[in-house]
């Protein structure tokens, strides 16, 4: 049976789910990583399914939380962009430095559920992991609690916004910036920066959305 228009293929994970043989991906001690966050907060954050939203993909409910960074820096990019990148690949300035992208090295190693691993789809896992909109992402976050109940040090996925290879990481972790240890920083990139590296431009004038017209 079809699931109803509208409603993810996706489907949540029964609390007797067995997640043994799942497909793992180790993220290695040393490995750069890419975190992008708001300008002026520190990067190492883990955080938590927030009651009254809908959070973030893979947020894990306190004490506990959750740590996303990627494996390259346009991914880190585009993810915060989303949809705000115009298809001539124009960022409007405010929103560019309005963020900033820490880079680090990954202080130990993460054995984590590939959901992209064509071996997932075996315990039903589909492509809507890493796609489902907000409004679903229930769904995803109880994907996240399964997989943090069965030992998984986190998620291995494929970032909604950058086609490709699997490119993001959700680790799981203490909320807050509790988790030990902390990975050394590499550097920090400004939004502007960022965007102009992966060959965005920022735009300086004013935005076309943020321009209001007076009719005369």
């Amino acid at each position: 049976m079809s699931a109803p228009t509208g409603a993810p293929a996706l489907p949540s994970p029964g609390e007797g789910l067995s997640l043994a043989g799942f497909p793992r991906a180790t993220l290695a001690k040393g490995t750069r990583v890419y975190r992008c966050h708001r300008s002026g907060r520190a990067h190492w954050w883990f955080a938590s399914r927030d009651p009254a939203g809908p959070g973030g993909r893979f947020d894990l409910a306190s004490p506990r939380g959750t740590h996303y960074v990627a494996s390259d820096l346009e991914t880190a990019v585009r993810e915060r962009l989303r949809d705000r990148a115009s298809g001539a690949g124009h960022v409007p300035q405010p929103f560019a430095a309005s963020f900033a992208v820490t880079v680090t090295t990954v202080a130990k190693d993460w054995s984590c559920a590939h959901v992209d691993a064509r071996g997932a789809a075996r315990f039903g896992v589909t492509r809507e992991m890493a796609t489902l909109p907000p409004a679903q992402y229930g769904v995803t976050q109880a994907w996240a609690e399964r997989f943090a109940a069965t030992g998984h040090d986190g998620i291995r996925y494929g970032a909604r916004f950058t086609p490709g290879r699997s490119n993001a990481w959700a680790l799981f972790g203490q909320a807050g910036d509790a988790e030990r240890p902390v990975p050394a920083v590499v550097e920090t990139v400004s939004g502007p920066d960022a965007c102009r590296r992966i060959g965005l431009a920022v735009l300086t004038t004013p935005y076309r959305e943020s321009v209001r017209v007076i009719p005369g």
